[in-house]
């Protein structure tokens, strides 16, 4: 006989062997692992039945979707551009709701990129996702021809002056600006980033955009201004990602709109643009509408004259009809 295994039985036998390691290992395995369990028990006070079962991948991945959506929230509603410290607290708080609303029990937070991100990829993909809606809404020419080149720089110029953009209606000369944040773009980026469908955050996270909150409106203006900006040299061109930038002109918007909603507090007009915009997103979901109670810098002039379009209607229904109309 050959030394060593032959055809018969040595492979036989090399397979029991094998598997019986197999076995052992995973003995091994359980064993550890219940002890790590028993000495947590003790250490920490827990009971065993809290350790009845571990999350599958499938729940793991469920409470990391959540977390991330709920973390955009976060910087939709309530600041793009958190210090370090406020973004290590709001990954806690997302996780434990992402947690609760999996109903498992609390997991360990994971150190994942994405609750290191801030308002700068926010707003890169808002950019990307409205700005063939921004050459509509606001009436450039995408023809390289020079009548049209020229065009597009001087309708920038326009639309970026004195914030002209938010307005629904301009005179030609655009001396005359009324009803300031009625533009129709506004609520198109408002529908295309939060309210696309009847599973967008805004409508599966309701809570947070009830009534319509100051700063994800300021988030959409910054986005807008920054693709109207890209056609400031007559052809579209993508501008560099400049956070500091962007967090100044954010900035910017919130205070403009906390001001324009101070000096029209009496008659309640940014209370009804947020509630219009919300309403207006919600239909624009699909969602059946109901009741929502609400709770750059103006020229004085501008704010006086905000008071003549007091009992003003919703104006966001569809695009202004040509180039005059930003």
């Amino acid at each position: 006989m050959r030394e060593g295994l032959d055809e018969r039985h040595g492979v036989s036998k090399f397979k029991q062997a094998h598997e019986f390691r197999k076995a052992a290992k995973s003995t091994y395995r359980f064993a550890k692992t219940a002890s790590d369990r028993g000495r947590d028990d003790a250490q920490f006070g827990h009971s065993s039945s809290s350790y009845a079962h571990f999350p599958s991948e499938n729940v793991l991945d469920r409470v990391m979707s959540i977390a991330k959506s709920l973390y955009r929230c976060y910087l939709s509603c309530n600041d793009a551009f958190p210090p370090r410290q406020t973004r290590a607290e709001w990954a806690r708080a997302v996780w434990s709701e992402a947690c609760a609303r999996v109903a498992t029990n609390p997991l360990p937070l994971p150190q994942a990129e994405l609750f290191k991100n801030s308002g700068m990829s926010l707003i890169t993909d808002i950019k990307t996702k409205i700005m063939h809606s921004i050459e509509s809404y606001y009436g450039f020419d995408t023809s390289h021809a020079p009548h049209s080149i020229s065009f597009n720089a001087s309708r920038a110029y326009i639309l970026l002056t004195d914030m002209t953009f938010i307005y629904r209606d301009c005179s030609p000369d655009n001396r005359q600006r009324h009803l300031p944040y009625r533009h129709s773009m506004i609520q198109r980026a408002i529908n295309i980033i939060w309210f696309q469908n009847k599973d967008a955050v805004g409508i599966v996270f309701e809570d947070y955009f009830t009534p319509m909150p100051i700063p994800a409106i300021a988030l959409a203006l910054t986005a807008i201004e920054c693709c109207i900006g890209e056609w400031s040299e007559g052809t579209r061109r993508m501008s560099d990602l400049d956070e500091g930038r962007y967090r100044t002109t954010y900035h910017s918007h919130i205070a403009s709109l906390t001001e324009f909603g101070r000096h029209v507090s009496a008659r309640g007009q940014l209370e009804q643009i947020q509630h219009d915009l919300l309403e207006n997103a919600r239909q624009h979901a699909g969602v059946t509408p109901g009741r929502v109670t609400g709770s750059g810098r103006f020229s004085r002039e501008a704010l006086d004259a905000a008071h003549q379009y007091d009992d003003a209607p919703s104006y966001y229904d569809q695009p202004p009809a040509g180039p005059s109309g930003g």
